[in-house]
């Protein structure tokens, strides 16, 4: 069932997230959020999704650290404005890892290969800082889709302060995300993801939603008509879509982290 019952926005829900569940001793601990966006087909433009919902994250005072796995153009260093021959490094070297930061908000990573991303030192993130970490990927066939899942773990972990104690990560929220022509895809690959992480939250972004039940989805939500014509930018998109996604995100996160806490405490 959908947890979602009424429109909100992103400021209206990110307190939820950011005042954390830890009180007492555990107060300066880090609240952090892991989102996965896995895209189907190349229908979607995948680096414009990521730096959307990164960017989002960004806009409501959490610290981002955004990995993408960029097998084709564009990728995110072309939404964050590097010069053409930084971009395209990972399209010459498969395991060249290209960073940067963005407006002192969004530490990035990006290549073609998700193992070198155990090679990002990126800058610092602020003490106690909330952080979100946003990794964007196209969904591999499936014969190859466990490795590259697990590499995705160990991905994840090198730029999450628990890390180096857990040695992966999984995640807390996926996207998965497809257009019409990938949509049988992409409600395979949402049913795949809430078997793989039944207790993460799930979101599907498609262009044929139609009124639709989310399924295995928590919430389906519609990829705007006109979203492709920000695709030529070279800056991180604002619609309103990425808002609601990470707020969406956020809310339902909150709501289970606060409803497992409940049961610890009544065990």
């Amino acid at each position: 069932m959908p947890e979602r019952r009424s429109p909100r926005t992103l400021s209206d829900v990110s307190h939820l997230f950011l005042s954390g569940t830890e009180h007492g001793p555990r107060a300066t601990q880090r609240s952090t959020v892991c989102v996965w966006i896995a895209v189907v087909g190349a229908s979607l433009n995948r680096a414009h999704c990521a730096a959307g919902v990164a960017a989002a994250f960004a806009r409501q005072g959490m610290c981002v650290s955004l990995l993408e796995v960029c097998r084709g153009l564009p990728n995110i260093g072309y939404y964050f404005g590097m010069e053409p021959a930084a971009y395209l490094a990972p399209t010459l070297g498969r395991s060249e890892l290209v960073s940067g930061s963005w407006n002192g908000e969004i530490r990035f990573c990006f290549s073609a290969d998700a193992a070198a991303f155990q090679r990002y030192h990126g800058e610092d993130l602020p003490p106690g800082a909330p952080h979100a970490i946003v990794v964007a990927f196209s969904y591999p066939p499936e014969r190859a889709a466990a490795r590259f899942l697990e590499g995705l773990h160990h991905a994840t972990a090198a730029v999450s302060d628990e890390g180096s104690a857990l040695g992966q990560r999984s995640p807390d929220a996926v996207i998965t995300a497809g257009c019409r022509e990938d949509a049988g895809r992409a409600r395979a690959l949402t049913a795949g993801m809430r078997d793989a992480f039944p207790h993460a939250a799930l979101f599907l972004l498609a262009d044929d939603v139609n009124g639709e039940r989310p399924g295995d989805a928590d919430e389906v939500l519609a990829v705007p008509a006109d979203l492709r014509g920000s695709w030529a930018r070279r800056l991180p998109p604002v619609d309103q879509l990425f808002g609601e996604l990470a707020a969406g995100l956020l809310q339902v996160v909150s709501r289970r982290r606060r409803r497992g806490s409940g049961h610890a405490a009544n065990g």
